[in-house]
This record gives structure tokens, sequence and C-alpha cells, in this order.
């Protein structure tokens, strides 16, 4: 098995832009030449360049042609001295000489690993020297003692390095790929990293697993085939097979590094193919063929990851992170390599298939950051959608919002909003954080009146939107937002648990019915209710909200679902089509999005023309009214031209 980019794999970086690149077997000969013509020639130059106080870069290349008497590159000779001054005194003071020439030197810092490797591939004592100086120099950076002699790199590192110990959720900045740090941190030694991995690979993973460094673990990794360089699928299963536990049995974090660093790196990989692939235009045979490999990389990425000793633990803390990846993305294309979603949801499902008949936990544990409690919530009610496991329990979810006020504002109150803000509804009414969260209740019987008893746990959100709350202060507009926002989530909740209960419908299922139309109308007064109370700006979210609604009581009426779709309504129940009409008209944009989304749907426009004329409304003149108004206020009163179209069925 190997990552797409593996298989792709073109020359080193540097090859690619320099033909004149110098590998090991270039400085082999070179060894063999000079040993032969000139034998101390490289010895005497690491001795000027390792001496005190010794010259700068033009210098040391001076001194270097004039005592070469072959048709030698200057440039491959200093980078030679350097690596064999680095073999005779593997210490912190020659490394910090050679890396000052090599900051002055492109090809003595692109080189220096071949020339190393070279002394190393037929030289015990050369090998063995330089990995010493690669523990040495690991050990020294652990520590802090060895710093960047780039003043800009230097801060960069201290900046990065103060976020990393004052991360409050230090597993979450690891998830982030350490937010605020360079790329490579430890550029300088990275490449002698890279050489410890050819020549002691075990001693270099028991220093990646034993360090608390997770800027310096990162360096190492990207040295060692895991990751941006040169990625090998190989070399990332045996470090997650080595690993140190990571994961205590109720989820909570341990502190190593390693495993959560490998599972960032293995997403970095399956996303890779589809950033390379454009938008459009591009070839369906590649895409699907890539779609099918990446789709075999994930399979195979879960399977190495379930032979570990916490691999339910350590699945139920990433499960969360590409929980929250998935319901981040605006809108959700699973089946498109091109996007996030795809590889973040097949991930989810593999890890789902993984875990099936073992105990999950059943909460975000003590260490979790406020948000992953939700996000945990969607993971089970994704596993259980999926069929992987039973519905989780909806109680302890549903007793977080039953507040009063005295809790609104302390711990508990916080608590909501914090655990609550990755799942505001924005754009996309029900979303997919509606659904996932309502899951569990939609799948039980009673679920209307559990809705029901949910909303009205949740009085006090109602009274805070109405008239605020005594410890607001000033923040009091804000206060009001917050319980909106609440609200609305929970609205669009109930929407979600509709719209999945009557995907369960047939023709039989009396009692469903039943319960259907009164969740309707639960959720229809509970969207009047707000609408009469609020005006925060998430006011016309609400109205959205009710549009859907109304959209729904079209769909589900018996006078216009097809042969294939179980009505829910039969006309007579309320509120009816033309309640919804009578109240939309007084703003004719509102009756007019709501129209237009009845034509999306291809519901029938004669007896949308029929309800049109039973609640008295005249299209053509709202129609007239939205366009004054359009003119007058254009952002207050939007009007598209496309929804003006595609009504003018229903008109006349």
């Amino acid at each position: 098995m190997q990552w797409i980019r593996e298989q792709n794999a073109e020359l080193d970086e540097y090859q690619v832009y320099d033909n004149n690149f110098k590998t090991r077997d270039d400085f082999l000969n070179l060894i063999v030449k000079t040993d032969k013509d000139q034998p101390h020639l490289i010895a005497s130059l690491a001795e000027s360049l390792t001496a005190e106080g010794s010259p700068e870069n033009e210098s040391l290349l001076e001194l270097v042609q004039e005592q070469v008497e072959l048709p030698l590159e200057a440039d491959m000779l200093l980078t030679a001295a350097c690596a064999w001054g680095l073999w005779r005194s593997p210490d912190i003071a020659t490394w910090l000489k050679v890396k000052e020439v090599a900051y002055n030197s492109w090809h003595v810092e692109h080189w220096l690993n071949e020339a190393m490797s070279a002394y190393a591939k037929n030289n015990p004592c050369a090998r063995e020297a330089y990995v010493n100086l690669a523990t040495l120099l690991f050990k020294a950076l652990e520590a802090g003692e060895l710093k960047s002699g780039s003043k800009r790199k230097y801060e960069a590192f201290e900046r990065a390095w103060s976020n990393w110990q004052n991360a409050e959720f230090p597993l979450e900045e690891i998830w982030r790929e350490l937010p605020g740090s360079e790329f490579i941190n430890y550029k300088e030694e990275m490449r002698i990293f890279g050489f410890m991995c050819e020549f002691a690979p075990e001693e270099l993973r028991d220093l990646i697993a034993d360090s608390n460094n997770p800027l310096l673990v990162d360096t190492a990794l990207l040295s060692s085939g895991i990751g941006a360089f040169s990625p090998r699928f190989a070399q990332w299963a045996t470090y997650v097979k080595s690993a140190p536990l990571a994961f205590n049995q109720d989820g909570s974090w341990n502190g190593s590094l390693l495993l959560p660093l490998l599972l960032v790196h293995a997403r970095n990989e399956l996303l890779d193919p589809g950033r390379r692939i454009p938008r459009h235009g591009a070839d369906e045979t590649e895409v699907t063929s890539l779609t099918n490999q990446v789709t075999k990389l994930i399979r195979a990425v879960v399977d190495i990851l379930t032979s570990r000793e916490e691999a339910t633990a350590m699945f139920a803390r990433w499960s969360i992170w590409l929980m929250r990846q998935v319901l981040h993305e605006r809108e959700s294309e699973f089946s498109d390599i091109r996007s996030h979603d795809f590889v973040d949801n097949a991930l989810l499902e593999a890890i789902g298939t993984s875990i099936q008949q073992k105990q999950l936990i059943e909460r975000a544990p003590e260490d979790a950051a406020p948000w992953e409690a939700w996000c945990h919530q969607c993971v089970l009610s994704y596993f259980a959608h999926m069929g992987f496991i039973d519905p989780p329990a909806f109680e302890k979810f549903a007793s977080q919002w039953q507040l009063t006020p005295e809790s609104w504002h302390e711990q508990k109150g916080r608590d909501l909003r914090g655990r609550a803000n990755l799942h505001i509804i924005r754009d996309n009414i029900p979303s997919l954080s509606a659904n996932l969260l309502v899951y569990p209740l939609a799948s039980m019987d009673g679920f209307s009146a559990s809705w029901q008893q949910l909303w009205d746990s949740a009085y006090y959100l109602r009274e805070v939107l109405e008239f605020g709350s005594v410890d607001a202060g000033e923040k009091s507009y804000s206060d009001r937002a917050d319980a909106s926002r609440l609200l609305l989530l929970l609205g669009c909740m109930g929407l979600a648990c509709f719209e999945q209960a009557a995907a369960r419908l047939d023709a039989s299922a009396d009692h469903l019915v039943e319960e259907l139309i009164s969740l309707y109308r639960s959720l229809t007064s509970a969207a009047m209710e707000v609408l009469n109370i609020d005006d925060t700006i998430n006011r016309d979210k609400w109205q959205s909200l009710l549009q859907h609604l109304a959209l729904r009581r079209v769909y589900w009426d018996a006078s216009y679902t097809s042969e294939h779709i179980a009505a829910i309504f039969t006309g007579q129940e309320t509120p009816s089509i033309r309640d919804f009409l009578d109240c939309f008209q007084s703003n004719p944009g509102d009756l007019i999005i709501f129209l237009h989304a009845c034509m999306l749907n291809e519901l029938d426009a004669s007896k949308l023309r029929e309800e049109l004329r039973g609640a008295s409304v005249d299209l053509d003149v709202c129609v007239d009214t939205l366009k004054r108004l359009n003119g007058l206020r254009d952002r207050r009163y939007p009007m598209d031209s496309r929804a003006i179209k595609a009504i003018e069925p229903l008109m006349g």
C-alpha cells in the first residue's frame, strides 16, 4: 500500500530545481578521488572550517580553490569538509560552525546529508558519530538549548512555543496542525534527523516517542518519510504500530504527541489527491480512479489503527474532530473527492465499521474542549444512522437545556453556549448538526411530545429573548441574540425530526401521521411565538424556518403528493396552506420566496393558483409592490428576477 503522492514520487525537490544536485554516489566518488590523489585535502579543509575564529564562506571557498589540484567543485569539497568535521567532532560547537556555513551556502545546506551518507555507508565509526550527533541535537532542541541563527525564525518559534504552552486544549492544537507555527520549525537540523531515520530508525523513533515538544516531533516526522516531502505509507504504518499509548480508556488524552500527529499526517495525505484535481474541467476517469484509490487507502489506514490497544478510545477522540470538520463545511459533498467532506465522511464510515460490537465511550472525556461534547453526540448519531450502533440516549442532551434565571449566566449557561456554538444555524436550514443532534429523539416513539417537552424546558430562553436578563447589563442585545440562536437550533432540530420521521412514513402508519401532525403544529406555533418577540439579527433566520415549515405543509398535503409519497395532511388540518398565504402576503418578498420554493419542488401550479384565489391574494399586485419597495430600499426588499420568472405560471 502507498500514499497517492508516494505512487507518483518524483526526484527530491532540490534535484528538480538543480540539475547539478550531488548525491551520495557523487560524494563517494569524490572521497575515492581525494583519498587517492590528495589524501589529506578534506581533513585539512575541515580543520580550517572548525578552527577557532574560522573564516567567512567566501574565504573558505578561496581556501578550497587554492588547495584543489583536481577538477573538483569547490562547493562539493566544502560540503565534504563539513561532513568530515562532524564525523571527527560530533558536538554542538562543531554543528554550530557547520550550520553557519550552511546558512550562507545553498550547496552545503542541501548536500550535507548526502555527504554524511557517503561517509557513513562504508564506515561504521562515521555512522555512529553522526547518530550520536543527531541524538545530541535532538536532546538539545528538546531542552531549548539550541536556537535558530535566524532572528525571524527564532521569534516565530518563540511565538509558536508560547502558543503551545498556553493552550487550554492542547489536543485541539494538534488537530489544528499547531496554528502559528512555521511549516518547518527546525529546518537546519531536519536533514540530520533524516540521516538518523535512514541509519538508526529505531533510535529516532524512541526519541520522537519520548518528546514533549510537538514542534520538534513534527519536524522529525517530516524528515522520516511522514508527511510533506517524501511520504511513505509503510513508514507511517511502522510509526503507528510502535507509537506509545496516547489515549486512556475513557477517551482522555495522556499527552503523548506521536499518535495524534500521525493521525493528522494521515488525513493530510488522504486529502492531498482531491486538492490537486480542478473543480471544473477535470478528467472524470481520473477522478473515479483517484476516488477508488483513496477509498482503499482510507480502509487501510483504519485497519492499521484498529490494531492498536487503545483503538476505540483513539477513534472516539479523532472521530469528534472529523465530525467537526464535516459540520464546518457549508455544503456537504460526501461523494466528491475534491471536497474535504469526502475524506472525513469516509474515515468516519470506516471507523464506524471497525468499532461495531465494541463498547464506546458515552460522553466526551473531562479534558475535552466544550465543543467536543455535542460533536461526540453527533458522531454517535452518525454511527447509529449507519447501523453500526444503537441510537444514543437523548436525556442527557435534553437536560442541558433546562435553564433558570440563575443558571443562564452561571457555568451551566456558559457550557450550553460553548457546546452549541459550533452548531448554531447559519444559512442551511435545518443543517446537518440539527439532524444529527435530534436523531436519537426522531428514532423513538413519542418524538412529538419529547420535542415539545424540550422546547418547554427552554422556556427561560424565550424570557431572555423577549425581556433580556437582569445580569446582562450593557450586553443585553448580545444576551437576547444568544437566546434567539439557541432557540433557533431547537426549532431546526424539530424540523429535522419531522423530516426524519416523515421519511419512515408508509400508508399504514396512522399513528406516525398523528405524531407528525402534532409535531408540525408545535413547530409552527414555536416559530410564530418567537417571530412575535424577536427583534435581533436572527429574525430573518426564523422567517426562513417558517418558510420551510410552510413548504412542507404543501409538499406533504394529500392534494399535492404524488402516488409514491404517503400524505401527512388531508387539507383540513391547521395551520392550512391558506393560513400561510395570509401570513406571507403582508410581506410580498416572503410570499414570492415561498411560491418560488413550491415551483422548484414541482408542486401542482393549478392547485396553487386555487389556493391563492381562495386566500384573496393578487400575485400581480404583490410583485408590483415588491418592485416599488426594491426601488426604494433594495437591501431591505431584495428581488430575485429568477424567482419572479419561476412563479409566472401562478399569475393571472
